[in-house]
């Protein structure tokens, strides 16, 4: 097991990230698809590859899993035959991928060993848009489990990290989650993972919630990065986040700030939430994440909970709450 350096490994992100802010606040807005996959792909490439160069040389015995490409390579064969589609641009294109592993390599990777997990640009669509709402994510797994995760937000020199057992910290200061007892006039987040329109059920159930979600909350908010989202549930901001779909390399180390936080994550139905099980997403303080898996379930109506595991739902005000 590896000893790793916690200010060292933030202070290393903070250098390549310092790299991204110059580009970002150059460039003007890129709008072709095509171009915003080439400009991603140049910018986010090139500043993984930096990250990765300055971890290895601190940390020579810790791997890299690319899970991200992986995934764009497999998006880019379903792609062969035109029917193409608008998911975030780090996402979207496997020619960066430069030979990295395969599926089966990859989900047996996952279970063993050491790795960083890493997403230079979580936002991709706001970075290459010049939208100033983006972050940078890393994440030490162990034997499948992140016992270390950052997420970094340059733009407001905003970090968040967290250790295994280790709690959860802003800015170097402790955080926690807030402590609303219910969903219930709250505001959330929610967001839709690269590529949500190939999987027909995920989106389905994206809509579903949000509807059943909007008749009991202030607000429901997308602000981008779901790294980021999580990151404000762990800090209180937010009083809950949830998502449908694959999107686990940007949400395992997240996730974490937000246990440490004093926060739930499980899958929308309850189950645990980890590597191999990231169909869906739910974190929230421990109440607000109660009534929260009862709305959504109550939102799904193909989906039977069984009543054995459902949490008790705090009743709903009378009134209904304008989005605002």
């Amino acid at each position: 097991m590896t000893t790793i350096d916690t200010n060292d490994v933030l202070e290393r992100m903070r250098d390549v990230a310092a790299d991204l802010c110059e580009v970002f606040w150059q460039q003007e807005p890129v709008i072709e698809l095509d171009e915003m996959f080439a400009a991603f792909q140049r910018i986010d490439g090139g500043a993984g590859a930096a990250l990765r160069a300055s971890l290895a040389e601190a940390y020579p015995h810790i791997g890299w899993l690319d899970g991200e490409l992986e995934r764009a390579a497999a998006n880019d064969d379903d792609e062969d035959d035109g029917d193409g589609d608008g998911g975030d641009a780090g996402e979207c294109r496997g020619e960066r991928n430069g030979g990295g592993e395969g599926e089966g390599a990859s989900a047996r990777r996952q279970s063993r060993g050491e790795y960083w997990i890493c997403d230079a640009i979580d936002g991709a669509v706001m970075f290459v848009r010049a939208i100033p709402n983006w972050a940078m994510s890393l994440t030490l797994v162990r034997d499948g489990e992140a016992v270390f995760a950052t997420v970094y937000d340059p733009l407001h020199d905003e970090t968040f990290h967290a250790l295994a057992g280790g709690g959860a910290f802003r800015n170097g200061k402790p955080m926690r989650v807030n402590d609303k007892g219910s969903h219930y006039h709250g505001i959330v987040a929610s967001s839709q993972p690269p590529y949500v329109g190939k999987d027909q059920q995920a989106m389905a159930r994206a809509g579903q919630s949000l509807s059943g979600m909007l008749r009991d909350v202030v607000a429901v908010r997308n602000f981008g990065p779901t790294s980021l989202q999580l990151a404000y549930v762990a800090c209180g901001r937010l009083d809950a986040f949830w998502e449908f779909g694959e999107d686990g390399f940007n949400c395992i180390g997240a996730a974490l700030l937000v246990r440490e936080a004093g926060g739930l994550v499980t899958q929308v139905d309850g189950l645990p939430y980890g590597l191999g099980a990231t169909a869906s997403i739910a974190a929230a303080p421990p109440a607000v994440h109660a009534s929260m898996l009862v709305r959504l379930r109550e939102s799904l109506p193909e989906t039977t909970a069984s009543t054995t595991c459902r949490p008790h739902a705090p009743q709903p005000p009378s009134q209904e709450l304008a989005a605002a």
